[in-house]
């Protein structure tokens, strides 16, 4: 019955037909299955927990994030990284960073750089000298801060369309033609995170909002992270979804007017819907 009520959900959707309530089964149904994909599962679960998500790799992201952005600003602070300082600096930032731009930044894999980095750790804790090398990688990783999005939405169409294919709801050779729906999976997506709270690790909460991107135009979900244990408490304010859906084509002003200029406590966010290719406040 389910496999049926996929296919002909995305029939639908081959056909060119757009009903939000056909992405919201799709994703609930498809989040837990096996062998599973992890963009599908987070929106999936966005989905499911519309008002508060305590669990999740956007959440995960959010607070490597934090912990990134608290211990850099330490440094200001004047207080001097201790062992643990750096170790959980650099826990958050291995996760947070990508294996190419490892490669990109110091032409080394993720598992060269975190052996190096642990054996820098342990020589500075014995307070035994560094090579230059561990010291460079004690000081990317260990004192610096970093951010880096969570998903996109170009990762985010293609697991979907693999899992539909695996699962048999979608003939493979039908992927091209699956390709038109991009665009309003990537506006679903958008509207079911925007609004969104984050429970953060430390307790503290953070919301979720739509965003255009300073440099590009383009759609985005930001996350503004409160950075508490520092002299003067401030928010870090980062993308966690990335697309390549331009602003002004694809959402209401009303939308993003909302939350410019204002502090996040004070932002007022609106609700938004799918109307044809564009996000528009809920009427």
């Amino acid at each position: 019955m389910l496999f049926e009520d996929h296919k002909r959900r995305v029939a639908r959707l081959l056909r060119g037909e757009r009903r939000t309530e056909d992405l919201a089964r799709l994703f609930s149904d498809l989040r837990n299955d096996r062998p599973g994909r992890g963009s599908v599962r987070e929106v999936g679960n966005f989905a499911a927990h519309r008002a508060e998500r305590d669990a999740g790799f956007s959440l995960d992201r959010a607070n490597d994030m934090q912990t990134s952005a608290r211990l850099w600003q330490k440094q200001f602070d004047g207080v001097p990284p201790t062992v643990e300082h750096l170790r959980e600096a650099g826990r958050a930032n291995l996760n947070i960073i990508p294996d190419d731009r490892i490669r990109e930044l110091l032409g080394i894999s993720r598992q060269t750089a975190e052996q190096t980095f642990s054996k820098a750790l342990r020589k500075f804790a014995a307070k035994r000298p560094l090579k230059a090398r561990e010291t460079e990688l004690l000081k990317v990783f260990g004192l610096s801060m970093m951010w880096q999005y969570a998903l996109d939405d170009t990762r985010l169409n293609r697991d979907l369309a693999d899992l539909l294919v695996v699962e048999g709801a979608l003939a493979d050779a039908d992927k091209a033609r699956f390709a038109a729906t991009a665009t309003f999976v990537t506006l679903y997506a958008l509207s079911i995170m925007h609004g969104v709270t984050l429970k953060m690790g430390d307790g503290a909460t953070s919301r979720l909002r739509l965003a255009a991107a300073p440099d590009t135009g383009f759609l985005r979900i930001k996350v503004d992270i409160p950075v508490d244990g520092v002299r003067k408490p401030l928010v870090q304010s980062a993308p966690l979804f990335e697309t390549a859906l331009a602003a002004h084509t694809h959402c209401d002003p009303a939308l993003l007017d909302f939350t410019l200029g204002l502090e996040p406590a004070m932002t007022i966010l609106v609700p938004a819907e799918i109307d044809g290719d564009r996000l528009v406040a809920l009427g």
